[in-house]
């Protein structure tokens, strides 16, 4: 899956946790590394759905930062 596709989806997740893009603590760095765990969730659970796997990616990381 594109990496531009990715970042988007991850984007509009982090809106529904922090009502603007802006107030978002991730860093590029940050992205880079959803984007990779992401994409291995794609490759190794092929029965999830990608909205699934980026939503629960980003609540974990969230959820972790914290």
């Amino acid at each position: 899956m594109e990496k531009k596709l990715l970042r988007k989806m991850i984007d509009r997740c982090l809106v529904n946790y922090f009502g603007d893009l802006e107030l978002s603590p991730l860093t590029e760095d940050e992205y880079d590394e959803l984007i990779e765990q992401v994409t291995f969730d794609l490759n190794t659970q092929q029965e999830e759905e990608v909205f699934t796997i980026v939503h629960d990616k980003v609540y974990s990381y969230l959820s972790a930062a914290q």
